[in-house]
């Protein structure tokens, strides 16, 4: 290829690239300019809100488990979560983030059938699945219960039931209880 082939190449592929780019930039106008409605995309036109609505809620604690003792991390519920639904929280157990800095939950799906409230003390029926649970882990899934309840306003103490019997639950301690218990007979595993 001779070299006055070359530069002749060379100089269409320059005149080409100025030309795409000039095509591709911003308008030398000085000034703007009106678009006539009729000019503008479907749609666009519309009046529409600009804002996003978010659902009322509130943040509170539940506890889950991180080497085996009770730690608190924040929730958001709707405002008007029942005990049942936080309670639902501890038993979904720790996000991906949580579970990637060794945090669990000893509280498995199924081994909670209700829970209501009298006078402040909230009755937690327990499934008898519960039952199944190693002593140890008990003693964990019975704290993030405890926790997690009284941590809500007007709850001073939780009452384990089976089938709405009052059962004897292990304490953090070695001793056993059918009192309610209160965050005062979990310190053992209380968050630091």
């Amino acid at each position: 290829m001779t070299a006055r082939r070359r530069i002749g190449l060379a100089s269409a592929a320059v005149a080409l690239a100025v030309a795409v780019l000039a095509a591709c930039g911003v308008s030398s106008q000085s000034s703007a300019s009106r678009i006539e409605p009729r000019d503008v995309p479907f749609g666009l036109l519309d009046d529409q809100p600009t804002t996003t609505t978010v659902a009322a809620g509130r943040l509170t604690d539940i506890y889950l488990v991180s080497e085996d003792r009770l730690i608190a991390v924040d929730r958001s519920v709707s405002a008007d979560a029942s005990l049942e639904d936080l309670l639902g929280q501890v038993i979904a157990g720790p996000t991906e983030v949580e579970q990637s800095l060794g945090i669990t939950t000893a509280v498995p799906s199924g081994t909670l059938a209700s829970v209501d409230t009298s006078r402040g003390i909230a009755e937690v029926d327990l499934a008898a699945s519960f039952g199944d649970i190693r002593s140890a882990d008990q003693i964990l899934a019975l704290g993030q219960i405890v926790y997690t309840l009284t941590g809500q306003p007007g709850i001073g103490g939780v009452r384990f039931t089976v089938d709405g019997e009052p059962v004897t639950v292990p304490l953090s301690d070695g001793s056993q209880s059918d009192d309610p218990l209160s965050r005062e007979d979990l310190r053992a595993i209380s968050p630091e």
